[in-house]
């Protein structure tokens, strides 16, 4: 049946809808009566379950009061921030810690000569650039005296004229810093060198006044340990003791100029054939453990070619404290010999390769000298074999003097013979600071300075300094110290940056790809990227490169294709070295795809390059340096800066620029930050510890400092108890409490005026909160301490019912018995925090406390209500329709009564003109 479509009645002109709306108004009255109760229920839902999220914030709050950990706080605090910050990364011991900030890291920077443009061109030639030590690598003196290190102090050294200088040698660390604080005095005429591991002193006055002398300050040692406690010469150059020398805790990552020694970590490294016949194996790995992390030293070699002998075999440190010696303790007619075993390299690392003579192994040298570096670490660490003679001519064209070179070990004892040989030609290291430099120094001009071959052995050759020139100097170039090994741990690599623990692929000439994972945590040093490599069963092999510097990979393959290596998503290859082009190389012969990850860069310069290319070719290396242009106003002003983007001693660079027109002058060095743990009083006394970032983590565990001002003073570095976090929990506690009572109060509220409550007024849920929470916060807490009430620690109750917070108070209860406030809050089952986690648990809990249970109900009665609801809609929809049936059916009705009129009407017309025609 249709419903009535309009408001009004077409045939009665009823108002039928506003009719029907104010009669189910009427009908309505109960179900909105039910409608509005039940948004009174919600309403009060909310209320309820508002109240019990802020109780359980109470809870949380108070809860950090009830844990230990709270009163364990610390807080480190600096005497002077400006020069010395302290910050906590853990849980140091409590006290007063002293400390010096000596010496801030500095990155090193060099700068060119004057050039009249920057965008002129500069001439053509290369530059070459990389990290690690030079020839004249400096000793550590923690080295010297068999472990003993310097007694660090001061002392007084006189030269000829009589003059007296006080050096101060409290924060020297390397050999260079003693020579550095001598030759740096202007108070007198002396300079310190070293030879081999001795220091020398030389007097310039050339005055004979006084014996050269060095003395000691104030009762001191240092003098001694230096080896220069006897010096009292009555001559121009005076040589102290030798301190540099093997010790069995030494550490065999510093033999061989650092390269260390390399051991199989699975097989026997050296077999040996002993005079009675015994035939055996020295396994070194048992006793190494091959972490670079940890130190192996000359005893554990001793005692392991000793222990795998039987005791047939001893080994010790020979006298001149340079090298090792094995001595074959049987008799027999059988050869004693050592043997390498699976191309392990330990047996010519330790300079055990030497033939034995009547049962002796002699070992090759393994420890340079206090400022040089054995001949055998050079040549990429292959050395240059047996040396010989060579002829040396000055260009004042007298008689070739024969030199010879065959005892020379060390780069020094090399320039040392040759300055010895009275050929007017005097050898040193060279610039660069990687090789030699041979000098004329007659004055002549009528020859040439010639330097040649003298046997068979062609040393001179060998060494790069072979020569017949017009020039009076002759440099050897790079005599590429080995600067990286198998065991050169990777995050040293690349100035201290290390190497990206990531992935990077190789594919073979025949196609075959496969991928390295550095970030394996057994994979440590170069050693073990190569042993990766090679267990890839690939067509290409790792080995490290001929001079000594990086990683060579060998296509094996032979295919048509190219060795190639990209990266998967990180830098490694790169920071490898190995993110090159494949070069062709010939083998035997034979063609073969090499890519050299030589960490040695090499800038070529063209005949139209300019500072300004020079610089911008340079920083597109990104090789951990980087350039740039400046002008100093002078009539040459524009030179190139060059700068390690690393700062500290391993950021420093060996730098050639003997292939161009200009050199390089450095006008700060790299160096570490230094920190004396003691105060500046006791410098010499205090440990020293260096940091290449100025931050210091490894001094005292837990306890990070930095240094913002080396300033020489005492900074004293408190670490105490923070009550901070009990504080801020305290506070916390008062706040949520207080939010929780405002709440409660509002929801509670009547207004007598107004006749009308809140939503909870009454409320009998809400009452018991208010009785229990005000009871609970104003009870005794028996704990058995000094405070058992929260108002004696300055959490007191006011008449409005809410907490207040006396910090003041709360921080003199921490700082008089922090125990006490800890039982307080802490103590179990009756502190603070057991107790209000008891009570809200009861009022607040999930499943049976009061307001669960007061929620449940609501819940209960509102889903009643709404299911009442909605069979009251339905009972309305109904009558609705009933009524708007009977109005239409009305409307019908009246329609045919009007129709029945209207006929009734038409009928009485027609009558009354039927009547008017008849009587016409």
């Amino acid at each position: 049946m249709g419903r009535i479509q309009t408001n009004i009645g077409l045939i009665t002109g009823v108002p039928i809808m506003d009719l029907v709306n104010q009669l189910m108004e009427l009908s309505a009255v109960n179900r909105d009566r039910l409608a509005s109760r039940t948004d009174e229920l919600r309403e009060e839902q909310m209320a309820v379950a508002t109240l019990g999220s802020l109780i359980y914030a109470t809870r949380v709050s108070v809860n950090a009061l009830g844990r230990a950990t709270t009163y364990q706080q610390l807080k480190a605090n600096s005497s002077n921030d400006a020069a010395l910050a302290a910050t906590l990364t853990g849980t140091p011991a409590r006290g007063i810690y002293e400390f010096t900030p000596l010496q801030m890291a500095q990155s090193q920077k060099l700068l060119s000569s004057g050039f009249k443009s920057a965008t002129d061109p500069i001439g053509a030639g290369s530059i070459t650039v990389r990290f690690g030590d030079h020839v004249e690598r400096g000793a550590s003196l923690s080295l010297i005296n068999n472990g003993a290190g310097l007694t660090r102090g001061r002392i007084r050294i006189g030269d000829r004229s009589g003059a007296w200088a006080e050096i101060d040698l409290s924060t020297a660390r390397t050999i260079d810093d003693v020579l550095d604080a001598i030759n740096g005095s202007s108070a007198v005429n002396v300079t310190a060198t070293t030879r081999d591991g001795r220091i020398v002193l030389t007097d310039d006055t050339g005055l004979a006044n006084a014996n050269l002398r060095v003395l000691e300050v104030g009762g001191g040692r240092t003098a001694e340990s230096l080896g220069l406690g006897a010096i009292d010469a009555a001559a121009p150059v005076a040589e102290g003791a030798n301190i540099y020398g093997l010790f069995g805790d030494f550490d065999l990552a510093m033999l061989n100029d650092g390269a260390g020694v390399a051991v199989d970590n699975v097989l026997p490294d050296i077999k040996f054939t002993l005079r009675d016949g015994t035939v055996g194996n020295i396994d070194f790995s048992p006793s190494l453990g091959g972490d670079p992390e940890v130190d192996d030293t000359i005893d554990k070699i001793i005692a392991r070619i000793h222990k795998d002998s039987d005791g047939k075999l001893e080994a010790s440190i020979a006298p001149d404290g340079r090298r090792l010696v094995v001595t074959d303790t049987t008799e027999g007619d059988y050869a004693f010999s050592f043997t390498a075993l699976y191309n392990s390299q330990a047996m010519a690392d330790l300079g055990l390769d030497n033939a034995p003579v009547d049962g002796v192994i002699t070992g090759n040298r393994i420890l340079g000298g206090l400022r040089t570096v054995v001949l055998s670490s050079l040549n990429g660490g292959k050395g240059f074999g047996g040396l010989g003679l060579i002829e040396l001519t000055s260009r004042s064209g007298g008689e070739p003097v024969t030199v010879d070179l065959s005892g020379a070990e060390t780069l020094e004892d090399l320039i040392d013979a040759i300055n010895a040989a009275g050929a007017s030609i005097r050898a040193q290291v060279n610039r660069a600071r990687n090789g030699i430099e041979l000098v004329d120094t007659s004055g002549g001009t009528a020859g040439n300075l010639i330097i040649a071959d003298a046997d068979e052995t062609n040393t001179a050759t060998k060494l790069n300094i072979a020569a017949d020139t017009s020039l009076t100097m002759v440099d050897s170039g790079d005599m590429h110290l080995q600067v990286i090994s198998r065991n050169t741990v990777l995050t040293s690599l690349n100035g201290g940056a290390g190497v990206a623990r990531g992935q990077f692929r190789i594919t073979d000439s025949n196609g075959l790809t496969r991928t390295v994972d550095l970030r394996l945590q057994n994979v440590k040093t170069m050693g073990d990227v190569i042993d990766a490599i090679n267990r890839l069963y690939l067509g290409a092999t790792a080995e490290l490169n001929a001079t000594g510097d990086g990683i060579l990979l060998r296509d094996t393959a032979g295919g048509a294709g190219t060795l190639t290596v990209t990266e998967a998503g990180g830098t490694t290859a790169r920071d490898l070295g190995l993110l090159k082009n494949a070069a062709n190389v010939e083998v035997d012969g034979q063609s073969q795809q090499h890519i050299d990850g030589s960490t040695t860069h090499t800038i070529a310069i063209t005949a139209n390059d300019s500072l300004d290319s020079l610089a911008s070719k340079i920083n597109t290396l990104g090789a951990g340096f980087s350039a740039s242009v400046l002008s100093d106003g002078s009539p040459r002003p524009w030179r190139l800066s060059l700068a390690s983007d690393r700062a500290g001693q391993s950021g420093s660079l060996v730098i050639d620029t003997s292939a161009v027109a200009f050199d390089l002058s450095e006008i700060s060095k790299g160096q570490d930050a230094m920190l004396a743990y003691g105060p500046a009083s006791a410098a010499a006394s205090a440990v020293l510890v260096t940091s290449s970032n100025n931050t210091f983590d490894n001094i005292v565990n837990g306890l990070s400092l930095q240094i913002q001002q080396a300033t020489g003073a005492t900074v004293s570095v408190s670490v105490e108890a923070s009550y901070a976090t009990a504080t801020a929990a305290a506070k916390g506690f008062v706040e949520n409490y207080n939010r929780f009572r405002d709440e409660l109060t509002a929801l509670t509220k009547y207004d007598p005026e107004a006749g009308r409550g809140s939503i909870l007024t009454g409320d009998a849920a809400a009452l018991r909160m208010d009785t229990d929470m005000t009871r609970l916060v104003t009870s005794r807490f028996l704990v058995g301490g000094q405070f058992e009430q929260l108002s004696q620690v300055g959490i007191n109750f006011n008449d409005t019912g809410k907490l207040s917070f006396d910090e003041s108070k709360f921080n003199a209860a921490l700082a008089a018995n922090p125990q006490a406030v800890e039982q307080l809050f802490a103590t179990k089952d009756t502190g603070v925090a057991a107790r209000l986690e008891g009570l809200i648990e009861q009022l607040a809990g999930e499943e049976t406390s009061l307001l669960a249970r007061r929620l449940e109900a609501l819940d209960g009665r509102i889903a009643d209500n709404e299911s009442r609801i909605g069979r009251m809609d339905a009972s309305l929809d109904r009558e609705r329709t009933r009524m708007l049936t009977q109005f239409y059916n009305m409307e019908l009705a009246v329609a045919r009564i009007q129709n029945n009129l209207n006929a009734l009407d038409s009928i009485a017309w027609i009558t009354d003109q039927y009547r008017r025609t008849d009587k016409n």
